[in-house]
C-alpha cells in the first residue's frame, strides 16, 4: 500500500480560497461526483472552525457562488452541491481512498490518500497539475492508518473495553444510566482503575476529531 500526502491550491475552487479570506479552517469529504447532461457535479460535506460571524460571511458568499448549485448548513456542518468540468474529484482515481479529511486553511488544501498503486498517485498529482499547485510533501510505502484506525489502534485493550462498556450501558446518555462506580464494579476493578482507563480512552477518541 502507498500513501501520500498532498498541498493543493487552485485558485477556481468554490471554498478554498475563501478560508483565507475569512480566516476559516474547514475540513471535508467529497462524497460522491456524476455527470449529468453533459455537466459534472460533486458533493461534498464539510466542517467550519473559527469565528462564528465569520461562518456566517463565508455561507453567505457560498449561497451566491456561481459554481455551487445547493447548500445547506446545520451548525457548522454543511452538505454542497457543486458543478464544475476542472474540478479535482474529476481526475480522482476510484481506487483511491482518504486517509483523512481533507484540510483547508489560508487558501490551501491538504490531501492525505492510499492507493494500491504509486503509479496512479504520481499520475493524479500529474494530472491536476494543469491547473492547480500540487507539492508533494510525502509518499511512501507501508500500512496507513485511516482517521478512525487513528483513535481505535492507539487505545489499549482496557482502554477499549472501559468506552465500549460505558457507552453500552448508557454512561453517555442523558440523563446518564449508570454511573462509574457501578461500571468498575461491573468489570471488577477499583473505581480511580476503570475512571482513568475511561479517561484516557475519551482523550484519545476527542484528540482525533479535534486535530
Amino acid at each position: 500500500m502507498w500513501y501520500a500526502k498532498l498541498k493543493i491550491r487552485h485558485d477556481d475552487c468554490w471554498i478554498t480560497p475563501k478560508t483565507k479570506k475569512y480566516g476559516l479552517v474547514i475540513k471535508g469529504v467529497p462524497l460522491n461526483s456524476y455527470e449529468e447532461r453533459g455537466k459534472y457535479y460533486h458533493s461534498n460535506v464539510s466542517y467550519m472552525s473559527g469565528d462564528r460571524k465569520s461562518q456566517d460571511r463565508l455561507f453567505k458568499d457560498l449561497k451566491k457562488d456561481k459554481h455551487v448549485r445547493k447548500v445547506m448548513r446545520n451548525g457548522n456542518q454543511m452538505i454542497s452541491l457543486v458543478e464544475g468540468k476542472d474540478h479535482i474529484a474529476n481526475y480522482f482515481d476510484p481506487s483511491f481512498f482518504y486517509l483523512k479529511p481533507v484540510v483547508m486553511k489560508e487558501g490551501y488544501e491538504y490531501w492525505e490518500l492510499g492507493s494500491w498503486s504509486r503509479k496512479k498517485l504520481i499520475r493524479f498529482c500529474n494530472q491536476i497539475k494543469k491547473f492547480a499547485y500540487v507539492k508533494i510533501l510525502m509518499i511512501k510505502q507501508g500500512f496507513p492508518q485511516v482517521f478512525i484506525q487513528q483513535t481505535m489502534q492507539n487505545m489499549t485493550d482496557k482502554q477499549r473495553d472501559a468506552f465500549e462498556l460505558a457507552k453500552s450501558m448508557g454512561y453517555y446518555e442523558f440523563p446518564r444510566k449508570i454511573s462509574v462506580e457501578k461500571l468498575a464494579k461491573t468489570k471488577k476493578v477499583p473505581r480511580t482503575t476503570f475512571q482513568a482507563h475511561l479517561r484516557k480512552a475519551e482523550r484519545k477518541i476527542l484528540d482525533v476529531m479535534l486535530e
